[in-house]
């Protein structure tokens, strides 16, 4: 969780000012950079200004629940890549087909049908 008034995390503070973060603030901090990745990116596949996460909260909440599972998936993506060599190979491997398919759906349905997905957004 961000500390209140910044933008870094908690474990992020306390390693700014020389004191051990612990396991639990540690991977709080990393699953938010891989979330704030993946909204980053969602945000660059939107492109034109439209703003999916100034403007959440006029998002419906069955196209809220889509979103969330992009992002979450994306930002799994991001953690097996940062960890792999805490997975074994084959699992790593099948868990980032799955995420990157679901990416390159995302990706692909964008591309494919941009306007009716904006307007679905109410964006």
């Amino acid at each position: 969780m961000a500390d209140e008034g910044t933008l870094a995390t908690t474990a992020q503070v306390l390693l700014a000012i020389g004191q051990n973060a612990s396991a639990a603030q540690i991977l709080e901090a990393n699953t938010n950079i891989w979330i704030l990745m993946a909204e980053s990116e969602m945000e660059r596949a939107f492109g034109d200004n439209i703003g999916i996460v100034a403007n959440y909260g006029s998002i419906t909440a069955a196209n809220k629940q889509w979103l969330a599972t992009i992002a979450a998936n994306r930002a799994a993506f991001h953690a097996i890549n940062q960890n792999q060599n805490s997975w074994q190979l084959a699992t790593s491997q099948s868990k980032l087909n799955v995420c990157n398919s679901i990416w390159t759906g995302f990706l692909s349905d964008l591309k494919n049908n941009k306007a009716d997905i904006v307007a679905d957004l109410g964006l």
